[in-house]
């Protein structure tokens, strides 16, 4: 690190004596002046700086990027990534020319990146991860934007960068200096929901598990009792998928119920921070989900399942549980369409004991945009950050121009992105306003596509029975509302970059973890959760622990 920050150094000090030489004279200032005298005949001054966060340049201005190219990236016939909507109005409306370095295919990128900034060839802006944002900020690399944020971020994305309480703002802060723009997702997307065959509760005379109690006497009735009809033991109560945790049949939820938060941070009673996997509380949830492995009410065989084969028993009508994200409604469609008299229901997870289950909240931000220290127009990342928000969630926003069109992921060209955390609940709230007084006149563009599916689902056409699975008004986002109206979200403690613990060690611990979790969820000691309590501990989970409290304590 001490070498790559020197290696930076020398090359910023190169290029600033290379600059003061080139531009003696203080040209391009921006009030607009003409060059001094003795300044280069062919250098053109800087162009002002509009002052409205949507304002154009005038004239243009170019700044250069890279990015990784996701697998399957379909464009229209004659557009290219350099080609395509987004970069025609990146020049037309705004006066930004973006001119890319380098791309390269996803699974590829971190490491090109990484050569990159070994070598300090950064271009303007950069997509980057935390752990490279915080390398350099160390190395002195990056452009503090706080200023630039303050002075041209627009109204709307000011508000959607806070909706997650300011932590990811405060993720990319370092000093007090601001020096990435988070690439904003839903943490609340990410909480789970329990997926209940509401078909088959009602053929066994079942109520809705209210309970963990309820829960297991359901899955047990589900197993038992024939629900399918056709005379076969051949039905699962509740799904699992091979990894245990994740966005279908993840166990997060189940967890959750007895008070564990696995794979997140959160606050012990003195107020420390703590890991949930490790906690007396997944004890208490591993062996309850042995239990039940033991009876039969989870498949035998879920060790060698991913979550698509989860998904296939559902669809094929041989699962009735399941805890996950709120769009798995998707993934039920095709099960709809083959068995229109398959019915589903997302219901909140449920408690094994008399206090409220409280459902985990990841901190989602993954991604940063930065700009290198030097930049000729640092502020345009942010102007093209306001440009992509309004285009996509705006009040002029504009999906089947922007987002998507003929199954083309139109936003995927965009060279900023972002989503507000609450988007779909908040587009949830207004369909349902809009279906109850029959009046869609205030829906933006995308409300009003799940307003119309709706409509179109209560008339007949079951293909849009997904849509009101999750956008209607007992849809799955009514669930996730209800958790944030009662207070009944655990938001993950720790927002930071990953350590240097968690760099060198997380690897070995999450294959530990997910080795012993199932090694007691098929049968073996309970004990096992004690022995691996204290392996985490040993191969660099305390050191990890004693690095996020530092950084709570100084934050």
């Amino acid at each position: 690190m001490k070498n790559r920050k020197q290696g930076i150094a020398l090359l910023l000090s190169v290029i600033l004596i290379l600059t003061l030489a080139a531009c003696s004279g203080g040209n391009g200032n921006n009030e607009g002046a003409a060059p001094e005298a003795n300044a280069p005949a062919n250098e053109t001054p800087k162009p002002d700086v509009p002052a409205e966060p949507l304002g154009k340049y005038d004239p243009p201005i170019e700044v250069t990027a890279v990015r990784g190219i996701t697998e399957g990236t379909k464009y229209n016939e004659g557009e290219s990534l350099e080609n395509n909507v987004w970069s025609k109005a990146y020049e037309n409306d705004l006066g930004v020319k973006v001119k890319y370095l380098w791309t390269t295919p996803t699974a590829q990128y971190d490491q090109k990146l990484n050569i990159a900034i070994a070598s300090g060839d950064l271009p303007d802006i950069t997509p980057v991860s935390a752990s490279q944002l915080k390398g350099l900020v160390e190395d002195d690399a990056l452009e503090d934007l706080t200023s630039l944020y303050d002075q041209y971020g627009s109204g709307l994305t000011k508000d959607i960068m806070s909706q997650d309480g300011g932590n990811a703002i405060k993720s990319a802060t370092f000093d007090g200096k601001l020096y990435g723009l988070p690439n904003m997702t839903s943490g609340l997307g990410q909480t789970h929901v329990l997926w209940v065959r509401t078909d088959w509760l009602k053929k066994l005379g079942l109520p809705e598990p209210k309970t963990m109690d309820d829960v297991i006497k359901t899955a047990e009735a589900f197993v038992k009792n024939d629900p399918d009809g056709n005379g076969k033991a051949d039905t699962y109560g509740l799904g699992i998928n091979k990894d245990i945790f994740g966005f279908y049949a993840g166990m997060q939820g189940f967890f959750n119920g007895f008070h564990s938060y696995p794979n997140t941070w959160v606050k012990d009673a003195s107020g420390k921070l703590v890991y949930g996997s490790v906690q007396p509380e997944t004890r208490a949830a591993l062996l309850k989900l042995q239990e039940m492995y033991k009876n039969g009410l989870l498949d035998k065989e879920f060790g060698t399942k991913d979550a698509t084969k989860v998904s296939e028993s559902a669809n094929a009508g041989k699962l009735g549980l399941f805890y996950g994200f709120f769009w798995n409604a998707g993934w039920l469609q095709d099960g709809k369409n083959v068995d229109p008299a398959m019915e589903w229901r997302a219901i909140p997870i449920v408690s094994a004991d008399d206090q409220p289950a409280k459902a985990q909240v990841p901190f989602a931000i993954s991604t940063y945009y930065v700009v290198k220290k030097g930049a000729k127009n640092p502020e345009a990342a942010v102007k093209l950050l306001n440009f992509d928000f309004e285009k996509l969630w705006g009040k002029t926003a504009q999906p089947d121009v922007y987002s998507s069109s003929n199954n083309i992921a139109l936003f995927e060209y965009a060279l900023l992105y972002g989503e507000a955390p609450r988007k779909n609940l908040d587009a949830h709230l207004n369909v349902v306003k809009a279906l109850d007084s029959k009046d869609p006149s205030a829906l933006n563009t995308e409300e009003k596509g799940y307003y119309d599916n709706i409509l179109a689902y209560r008339a007949g056409d079951n293909k849009m029975w997904g849509n009101n699975l999750m956008y209607g008004p007992e849809g799955a986002l009514a669930v996730i509302e209800g958790y944030s109206e009662k207070s009944q979200l655990v938001d993950d403690a720790y927002y930071g970059a990953p350590t240097q613990g968690m760099t060198d060690n997380n690897a070995t611990l999450q294959k530990l973890q997910l080795e012993v979790f199932t090694q007691i969820i098929m049968g073996g000691s309970i004990d096992g959760f004690d022995k691996f309590a204290t392996q985490w501990n040993d191969l660099g989970g305390s050191t990890i622990t004693g690095e996020v409290n530092d950084w709570q304590a100084s934050h």
